[in-house]
């Protein structure tokens, strides 16, 4: 149990948790002498209190206190604390330490330039250990604090934890022989029972460079054994695979982390003297010091449409068939025959949504963009994951993270990043990523299916001329007609692309032109982008971790402070950095970033926005009630009187929340995160049309709230208010509901689709009523 702030350890006041790891706990303490914060961990884990293991960390302590250099975290005391310190501390060796203020490389981003330039001083602080005959041993994104000056820049780049990680490899805590190290960057030699080097810190700091460059680590598995045997037996991959910008530094990369560790450099100051040398041959090395950004491109004056509608434009005539069960823009006379879906309150129409707004479908196939964070850091695990290897079997040892998480961290150990953009079902469309591939089916009005036509398909189509495909999200509107317009982007080869339905600029070709847009179109200004979402005639991608959106604007969208109809190119949205996922749905868009903070703006007649009020933002505004958020959900539905009411589900601190418009049978809206109970261990969610659904870290599906088209998958069309499991379902990675469609797919990269089959999303046979259970679609 961690001490509580005001509790004090050998003499020190605790001020607050900083975090927690395997080997203890750390916390940001008050020197009582200086008068001044430090940071101070206690090793709590089991045989810490044995005598030899307090001997050998004393011994240990020492080494780390005499080690003196601005890359190396300073060592300011250390002891045992006494019976008369905190009871959680007593008999447990502790020791104090600069506190940094500023995130690790796990969970911050930086450009080329600043990660070249960290990575030498992290070089220079390991030769500067080396020479002192100390070695690391755990070297990883979790183990580098970065701090900035006044400026923003980059000031240092400092080591944690020199020499605490070998007492990790005390006998006391773990069995002889046992690898001590982040599986994800141990070096081969050390996987083979030799002994941690100045060259197995080389290898550990180039995946370490490869991931932060890169956004994963170099060698990824499901297992850890296989994780492990990557390391021994596969070649280093190309890093102009992941990132083609940098494919010139992909051979120093590829030296450093060598198989024979008499292959790799000299040192840690010539590996990054040549990774400072290959750089320079970019386009970014070239440019500037640091890594370019899109600059905030300028918004036209926007031109008035013609039409009803002067949003996103109307069709022009024969461009596709009326969709039933859709309805019209709010305020227009609604067609006959409309699908008015039971269960939804009235609600007053919200200034922006009506004659003056696009069309939003009601209970038909529509959905919000994307909401997970791929390829994104991996989620939050505190346990880093170690492998011990004897002489003639592996054998896996059970040691609950023996290398120590003490400064916050977004991804440690050797988890593997949940793509939660890899599956995309919305508007009539579903598309999955296969092999690095994007496959859509469904309707193709638009051309919203990126194969040069307008002809729908029933069964899965490759998109040509898109490739390392990461991520996909689809979104749309009704037009005055009530004909769907639906936009298309991914992100393949660290690129933003865009198709479909183009007419406020939302596929970024810089034009409010209505021609649609058949084939993926390249989005210029963005780079190393690794999130998008698209929604109600406007997209919103992640490129070098800073949030980018356009398109139709006057719901406050486009966050950047004001309500311009179109705005044509990629623009910068403030107040929010370090984004790791954005989701967007019907004129409210929210993102994850900073630490794992939840940031919404847009439309909120519903309280969608969960800043306690039902006022239009249209610049991020903090959900404060929500923290450690891990992904999000914007959806969307309408009432009997075509009334646009939105919602939005998040996981934060692995509990489910939602707000904005009562889900299903529930019919309280709520303007702040109300729990939703009957959950374990979630790790991504999805909603849309008063349906959500939830993947649970086990790979088993729950889904809950409007049932009608069989989207929940219990095999009824009876709605439910409590999660209920989709028992025909195991192992799912991903699951997305949209517009009364419900589709997931498992880690063998299997897709089922469920609910209405409106545009033969989910079954190539049959009529539009689709299935209340699981369809295993055909590739």
């Amino acid at each position: 149990m961690s001490a509580q702030p005001g509790t004090v350890i050998a003499g020190y006041r605790v001020v607050s948790l900083l975090g927690s790891g395997g080997m203890g706990d750390v916390y940001v303490v008050e020197n009582p002498q200086l008068h001044r914060k430090e940071a101070m961990k206690v090793i709590s884990v089991a045989g810490a209190s044995n005598s030899d293991f307090q001997q050998r960390f004393a011994n240990e302590a020492r080494t780390a206190a005499s080690l003196d250099h601005p890359s190396i975290i300073t060592v300011h005391s250390y002891g045992v604390a006494d019976q008369e310190g905190s009871d959680q501390a007593a008999g447990l060796p502790w020791f104090t330490m600069s506190y940094l203020d500023g995130p690790d490389m796990a969970s911050t981003r930086l450009t080329p330039a600043e990660t070249v330039e960290a990575v030498a001083q992290v070089a220079s602080a390991l030769d500067y250990a080396h020479a002192r005959t100390v070695v690391h041993r755990d070297i990883k994104p979790a183990n580098i604090v970065i701090t900035r000056d006044n400026d923003g820049g980059l000031a240092r780049a400092v080591i944690l934890d020199f020499g605490i990680a070998k007492l990790a490899d005390s006998p006391h805590l773990t069995a002889m022989n046992s690898v001590v190290g982040t599986m994800a960057y141990t070096a081969p030699e050390i996987i083979s029972g030799q002994p941690a080097s100045a060259k197995s810190d080389q290898y550990a700091l180039a995946c370490t460079t490869y991931q932060v460059l890169t956004g994963h680590a170099p060698f990824e598995a499901d297992t850890a054994t296989a994780l492990m045997m990557a390391h021994v037996q596969k070649p280093p991959p190309p890093l102009g695979q992941a990132r083609p910008d940098l494919a010139s530094l992909g051979p120093v990369l590829a030296r450093a982390m060598s198989k024979d560790p008499t292959a790799r450099f000299k040192d840690c100051r010539e590996f990054a003297a040549e990774l400072r040398r290959a750089f320079t041959q970019t386009a970014a090395g070239t440019a500037t010091s640091i890594a370019p950004t899109p600059q905030r491109p300028h918004t036209p004056t926007p031109t008035p449409m013609p039409g009803p509608v002067p949003g996103p434009p109307p069709s022009n005539p024969g461009s596709g068939p009326s969709n039933p069960g859709f309805a019209p823009v709010p305020g227009m006379t609604p067609y006959p025959g409309a699908n008015n879906q039971p269960g939804y309150t009235s609600n007053p129409q919200q200034p922006g949504f009506g004659p003056s707004g696009p069309g939003i479908p009601p209970s038909g196939p529509w959905n919000i963009g994307p909401g997970g964070m791929p390829p994104q850091p991996p989620k939050k695990n505190r346990r880093p994951l170690f492998i011990a290897l004897a002489v003639v079997a592996v054998a896996i040892i059970a040691v609950a993270g023996t290398s120590p998480l003490w400064w916050p961290s977004s991804n440690d150990g050797a988890d593997q990043t949940i793509a939660t953009e890899t599956l995309e079902v919305s508007f009539g469309v579903a598309c999955s990523i296969r092999d690095s591939e994007l496959y859509c089916w469904g309707g193709n009005d638009d051309g919203q299916l990126g194969d040069g036509t307008t002809t729908d398909r029933a069964t899965p189509a490759k998109v040509n001329g898109l490739t390392d495909v990461t991520a996909v999200a689809v979104g749309g509107f009704l037009d005055t007609e009530d004909r769907i317009k639906a936009t298309t982007c991914a992100i393949a080869s660290g690129e933003a692309y865009c198709w479909g339905a183009a007419g406020s600029g939302q596929v970024g070709n810089g034009s409010d032109s209505q021609e649609t847009q058949t084939t993926p179109l390249k989005v210029s200004n963005l780079t190393n982008v690794t999130a998008i979402a698209t929604s109600y005639a406007a997209t919103c991608a992640v490129s070098d971790g800073d949030l980018y959106c356009w398109g139709y604007g006057t719901t406050g969208q486009i966050g950047n402070g004001g309500t311009t109809e179109r705005v044509l190119s990629p623009t910068k949205v403030s107040g929010i950095s370090d984004v790791k996922s954005v989701s967007m749905g019907s004129g409210t868009v929210c993102a994850i970033g900073g630490e794992s903070d939840l940031y919404c703006w847009g439309s909120n007649q519903d309280g969608q926005l969960g800043d306690g009020s039902t006022s239009q933002r249209n610049s991020p505004v903090k959900v404060n009630l929500l923290k450690d958020v891990d992904d999000v959900s914007v959806g969307m539905s309408r009432d009997s009187d075509k009334r646009l009411h939105i919602e939005t589900c998040a996981i934060a601190d692995g509990k489910v929340y939602c707000w904005g418009n009562g889900l299903g049978t529930d019919s309280t809206d709520r303007s702040a995160p109300a729990e939703v109970t009957g959950l374990t261990d979630p790790k991504q969610i999805s909603a849309d049309v008063d349906t959500a659904c939830v993947v649970e870290e086990a790979g088993d599906v729950y889904c809950w709230g409007n049932n009608t088209k069989g989207q929940v998958g219990n095999g009824t069309t009876t709605s439910v208010d409590k999660p209920t499991k989709v028992s025909s379902l195991r192992d799912i990675d991903v699951v997305k509901t949209g517009g009364s469609t419900t589709c997931a797919s498992t880690d063998a990269n299997e897709v089922y689709c469920w609910g209405t089959n409106s545009s033969k999303q989910v079954s190539s046979s049959g009529d539009s009523t689709g299935s209340t259970t699981p369809v295993k679609i055909n590739f």
